[in-house]
């Protein structure tokens, strides 16, 4: 028995410290990611699952790395993921003003308080700033190509014939995902025009005391006034929102339309 014993404690023991062991690896993976996150600006395909999320996140973290993990941007989700810093100065310019669009849009009241369209916020919102980020990165990619290019020979007849119509054709490009910024950034700005509608529409309930206000001092103009301005308020409001909607289904495809 004290065999079995000794035996049954030194398991035990041994159990206990692969448990630490574990414990602690998983911490440091833990602040490792955090890391990453917090230091490492990149877009990630939407629709990615969490694990395949933490496969892309374990490639940018060195011990992982000196280790065999591959760097993400040449690994099988290398299609999956854009790194910002990746990008030409310019596009990184018309990514920023994407993002911060979207996240005047995830702000607002009226989104908190559910009065927009809930499939253009929770899923169309976020598959646009992929899309855009993933069209800016192989924009990038062959802007930095024809530079090269342009750089290593003689601008022959020849060689214009080539590269020419690429040169438009990215230019095309450009201007396209420019648009469809464009209409990221309407939909933020109809989005705030709602907030202040709402904010307008929610100081009405001040007017008792302005109506007594001017009720003190005879003003039955002003008190005209504070009812026609209530119901405009209102009539706005609800314009602001319908606008915000329609702006935001621009962003639907027309396969995902209710």
């Amino acid at each position: 028995m004290t065999g079995v014993g000794t035996g049954l404690f030194f398991a035990v023991r041994e159990w206990r410290r692969a448990r630490l062991r574990w414990e602690r690896a998983a911490l440091q993976l833990a602040a490792e990611r955090e890391h990453v996150r917090r230091t490492v600006d990149m877009v990630l395909d939407p629709s990615l699952t969490m694990e395949e999320q933490l496969v892309v996140i374990d490639g940018f973290i060195p011990r992982l790395r000196s280790q065999g993990v591959p760097d993400p941007r040449v690994g099988p989700l290398r299609d999956r993921l854009v790194v910002v810093s990746d990008l030409t100065p310019n596009a990184r310019k018309l990514l920023d003003r994407a993002r911060r669009a979207v996240w005047a849009i995830y702000g607002s009241r009226v989104n908190r308080l559910k009065m927009l369209d809930d499939i253009a916020n929770d899923i169309i919102l976020p598959r646009e700033v992929w899309e855009i980020a993933h069209l800016l990165l192989t924009q990038s990619l062959l802007a930095k190509r024809q530079q090269e290019a342009r750089r290593a020979v003689l601008a022959t007849a020849e060689f214009e014939a080539v590269l020419a119509p690429q040169e438009a054709a990215l230019r095309r490009s450009i201007e396209g995902t420019m648009e469809r910024v464009v209409i990221v950034e309407e939909y933020a700005r109809r989005v705030q025009e709602a907030d202040a509608a709402l904010l307008a529409q929610e100081m009405l309930g001040d007017n008792d005391q302005y109506r007594n206000l001017l009720a003190r001092t005879d003003d039955v103009e002003g008190m005209r006034q504070l009812t026609y301005q209530a119901v405009a308020a209102s009539e706005v409001l609800a314009k602001s929102v319908r606008d915000a909607i329609e702006v935001g289904q621009m962003l639907i495809p027309p396969e995902v339309s209710p």
